[in-house]
């Protein structure tokens, strides 16, 4: 059956009327773009600002990420030392393998800790000396007990700890976490300055953008009121400002791109430098390519919404 010519013209409106949509949008992106490319400078200058705003706190970001990757490959696991009695027994201390939250016990006797103790002084007559005025060797055994991954966190080490404790032949224990409980603070303030620093900037770069389009519609008004004279819709007159904050943020997002990788570049091999004074092969390589996608859509994404609710208000304001 051929089609009725009600359909037919229904499929012709449609295709005029997106190819006209298509139309508008290509003649608002050009005019926009030629108004930008008229003021160079003045663009470059705002490109360069919210290029800044948006690598400040992805260079922040990519210090904690590979802050976070060396301490998650550092054996870092804390280890608790648990000094026993002349009652304590070599096996008694291995049986705490069996433990949920044990990894690893090590047994030292009293002879390999008073080796080490010489070892590390390098006082070895003098220590003699010292140690003549005791009835044998005054040093404890000791069992290095190291817990699990899962259990490495500080409350489970003091609850093992606190266990080891109350075994018998057990004189007492020793576990150092402050390091720990640094490191750990120290990585979720830094990742808290991340997000602070990101949102404060990412509002400054609304405020730039918003500034700009207010700035745009200003200058147009007399433009915009002939336009809603003759009929032009608010889709229609709202546009341009779109597409002019839709241009400022992912051009500011690629500039915070190339700054970002610059920087990176900038100060990579002092970097790796100060590692390998510390003996670490530590890098800070280059930048994730997820962070870059984030910074041209994110630098997008707030220059449309800071151009949409500026212009919205200011086109609402201005009547034929």
């Amino acid at each position: 059956m051929p089609p009725r010519p009600e359909a037919a013209v229904d499929a012709r409106v449609r295709l005029s009327a997106i190819a006209t949509w298509l139309l508008h949008h290509k003649l608002a992106f050009r005019g926009t773009v030629a108004r930008l490319k008229s003021e160079r400078i003045n663009t470059l200058l705002v490109m360069l600002t919210i290029g800044i705003a948006l690598a400040l706190p992805g260079l922040l970001f990519v210090a904690v990420e590979r802050l976070a990757e060396v301490t998650e490959r550092w054996d870092g696991t804390p280890r608790i030392n648990v000094f026993l009695t002349a009652q304590g027994s070599a096996e008694r201390a291995m049986g705490w393998e069996a433990m949920a939250d044990v990894a690893e016990v090590i047994y030292q006797s009293p002879q390999a800790s008073l080796d080490e103790l010489l070892a590390a002084t390098g006082f070895g007559a003098a220590m003699d000396g010292i140690l003549s005025g005791f009835e044998g060797n005054p040093l404890p055994a000791v069992a290095i007990v190291t817990p699990t991954l899962a259990a490495a966190a500080p409350a489970r080490v003091q609850a093992l700890a606190a266990q080891l404790e109350a075994e018998s032949g057990v004189e007492g224990v020793q576990v150092d976490l402050e390091w720990l409980q640094r490191l750990q603070a120290g990585l979720a303030l830094m990742q808290r300055l991340t997000w602070g620093l990101g949102i404060l900037l990412a509002a400054a770069v609304v405020l730039v953008v918003g500034s700009l389009t207010r700035m745009a519609v200003a200058q147009r008004e007399d433009e915009i009121r002939v336009l809603k004279l003759v009929g032009g819709s608010d889709g229609f007159v709202l546009r341009p400002f779109l597409y002019l904050g839709l241009i400022f943020g992912l051009a500011g997002g690629l500039a915070a791109v190339l700054l970002l990788a610059l920087a990176l570049a900038f100060i990579s091999v002092p970097v790796a430098d100060l590692a390998r004074s510390y003996g670490s092969d530590f890098r800070l390589g280059g930048m994730p390519w997820f962070l870059a996608l984030a910074l041209l859509g994110g630098g997008a994404v707030l220059g449309w919404l800071a151009a949409m609710m500026t212009a919205r208000r200011q086109l609402a304001a201005i009547e034929p």
